[in-house]
């Protein structure tokens, strides 16, 4: 560790100014998330809308909430600060009033390169044609034990067309294992106006502070929780992601009528029939559980596919002015078989009405968001979220949330301690302070249950702290966090031969700084450290060491950089998430467990202006083990090799 400390503050001494580009960035954003469930992030929702508003950018003076809303991770609050500081007379009051939004780097980035003050021309006709190959050097166990029934290609397709105010998204993928080539696929048709959307095929519902109905996957604690938390849902969005559990496959219309300058009324309706995957008891026709990894297989994997058929049916209606709104959403669920499961994640019968209450009072500097929920057997859920900026650019917030233990809504998802939304209540509260190159986020989230969970025997109850701190000091940038966790959790005595739940902390601290080599490289250092702390055990270590350099490029420029890691994490419990950017759209998750090392290089090149080409390298070492990964996906050995290839071809 002495070492580590000494190549970090030789690297402060010699390094020059931070250079950030998109995927660095996204990658930041994700990494100081909560760690999601799947090994992989599928992107495209959010790099294909940043892609098609950075080639057609948004005219902020004369922009509607309803067009800057369609901006990834920008949330009504930021909208508000913008449009109340508009109309912008040029582009460097514009740039000077985004820089000093609180609000996180890529959130910046993106208004900086989304944004305009001209009225800019769209171009009429847009077409992304995407392929991707990913493969496994080494064999797996799947493969080796004739489990899997499908070849090892691992190949995906998907084509993005715009023409006017028409959008085209068609997806098709296939995970090696799987049998057929399309083994996923997706298609979504958009036609949308000023005051008038219509959506034919796969889209994603999102409404209120998401107790209900987010799809986005986004509302999660990190060191943007002044916007995560505010995020506010706005309908249905065309489906761009390979995540089979997470779209409706139907039709949306949705039509808003404006009452005067500064109001409108929106209406919806929607329906939906999708197949979901799920476990048939077939000796009683009942489903046991909803299948939600999207891998098909091995024979049981295929035999869960398309066995439950839902039926959405959804009526939204929504008052919206400057300083208030007020929704009302009703929605009937109805499956065609009984699902008897105690999952957060589906819900116990066959059919049910899901119906929210949201709204929204305050604009800019005080606004107050609530949300009150219904599942389908009448359990509520109840959401407050409080915004107060204090001065210019020290923001306050306090975000409550309560549900029944046994409420349940398939498609929802928590700002809290779990992943769905049941069985906690909390609150969190905290600042956020932005004054010229220093950027501080703090918040405290203290936190119950009422009844036991999955993976613990009793109630449990927590406390998490976190800091994060980014300096800018002359040519350099450091970013510094920390985050306690104490909580109860399953212990498993070795001399008792028993489970039961005690307080358990964990302690976690990143450091990093990004900086250019020279004119041409950047450079990017991160060193991680995870501490587990309880009454039964000695104290747990677990540490981790990141150096990337890149070049920098530009469109026809050749693109590559390197990135090494060394890890050591003794147990589960001090395991280091780390998301590692790969190739547009798409993001592997990585818990570094044990102790080892990963090399990471990719070469980006652009062949003509129109096509891009992608390779990734991924290469994991491990000490003292002789395999890696479990089950189906167990390697032999301590090596693993991944390649990514990708091409991307832009018409325009």
């Amino acid at each position: 560790m002495t070492r580590i400390v000494i190549l970090i503050s030789f690297l402060l001494l010699s390094l020059k100014i931070s250079a950030q580009d998109f995927e660095t960035l996204l990658e930041n954003y994700f990494g100081n998330r909560t760690p999601v469930a799947q090994d992989y992030l599928d992107l495209s929702q959010i790099q294909d809308v940043f892609e098609y508003y950075r080639t057609n950018p948004i005219n902020i003076n004369s922009a509607s909430k309803k067009e800057l809303r369609e901006l990834p991770f920008v949330s009504d609050w930021v909208i508000d600060e913008l449009k109340s500081k508009s109309p912008f007379s040029n582009r460097f009051e514009l740039q000077n009033t985004i820089d000093n939004l609180s609000s996180d780097e890529i959130v910046i980035f993106i208004l900086k390169e989304c944004l305009t003050i001209s009225n800019l021309k769209s171009k009429k006709f847009n077409c992304n044609y995407t392929v991707r190959y990913r493969n496994n050097l080494e064999p797996t166990k799947g493969f080796e034990k004739n489990k899997y029934l499908g070849s090892e290609l691992n190949f995906y397709q998907k084509l993005r067309t715009e023409y006017k105010n028409y959008e085209l998204n068609a997806i098709i993928d296939k995970d090696d294992g799987e049998v057929e080539i399309a083994d996923f696929n997706s298609i979504g048709l958009k036609y949308e106006i000023d005051n008038f959307k219509f959506i034919l095929g796969d889209y994603n519902l999102s409404y209120g502070l998401g107790n209900l109905y987010d799809q986005s996957f986004l509302s999660l604690k990190n060191s943007d929780f002044i916007n995560t938390s505010s995020e506010f849902g706005q309908g249905a969005t065309l489906n761009r992601s390979t995540i089979d559990f997470n779209f409706f496959r139907g039709g949306f219309v949705d039509k808003v009528f404006y009452l005067n300058s500064s109001s409108n009324l929106r209406f919806a309706t929607f329906y939906a029939n999708t197949n979901r995957a799920a476990t048939l008891d077939t000796s009683r026709d009942i489903i046991t559980s909803v299948y939600k990894s999207g891998y098909f297989r091995t024979e049981t994997e295929i035999r869960k596919k398309n066995q439950l058929s839902e039926i959405l049916y959804g009526l939204n209606l929504e008052y919206e002015s400057e300083g208030f709104s007020l929704g009302i959403l009703g929605t009937q669920m109805e499956y065609n078989k009984f699902i008897e499961s105690n999952s957060f994640s589906s819900f116990y019968g066959k059919r049910g009405n899901l119906n929210t209450i949201y709204g929204r009072i305050g604009s800019t500097d005080e606004i107050f968001k609530f949300e009150l929920c219904n599942d389908v057997n009448y359990n509520l859920s109840i959401r407050t979220n409080y915004l107060l900026e204090l001065y210019e650019n020290l923001i306050f917030l306090t975000d409550i949330r309560f549900s029944e233990p046994n409420y349940r809504a398939p498609y929802s998802m928590n700002f809290g301690e779990q992943s769905f939304v049941a069985n906690e209540k909390g609150i969190l509260s905290g600042i956020s302070y932005k004054f010229d190159n220093i950027n501080v986020a703090f918040f405290s989230d203290f936190y119950n249950s009422e009844l036991k969970t999955f993976t613990t025997t009793k109630p449990i109850r927590g406390i998490e702290y976190y800091l994060d701190v980014i300096l800018k000091s002359g040519a350099t940038k450091y970013n510094f966090r920390i985050n306690y966790e104490r909580k109860s959790d399953t212990f498993k005595s070795d001399s008792l031969l028993t489970k039961f739940t005690i307080p358990n902390s964990k302690i976690s601290t990143r450091f990093e700084l990004n900086s250019n080599l020279g004119s041409d490289y950047t450079f990017r250092g991160r060193s991680e450290i995870a501490f587990r702390i309880n009454d039964f055990e000695e104290i747990q270590t677990g540490s981790l060491l990141m150096l990337e350099i890149k070049k920098k490029g530009n469109k026809e420029d050749l693109h590559y950089g390197f990135s090494f890691i060394t890890f050591n994490t003794p147990n589960f419990e001090t395991v280091i998430y780390t998301y590692l950017y790969q190739v547009p759209g798409f993001a592997y998750v990585y818990p570094f467990y044990q102790s080892g090392n990963n090399f990471n290089l990719f070469l980006k090149y652009s062949i003509i202006e129109e096509i891009d080409i992608w390779l990734r390298a991924n290469y994991l070492f491990k000490n003292g083990v002789d395999k890696i990964g479990t089950g189906n996906e167990e390697i032999d050995g301590n090596e693993r090799t991944q390649l990514v290839f990708q091409i991307v071809y832009n018409l325009r």
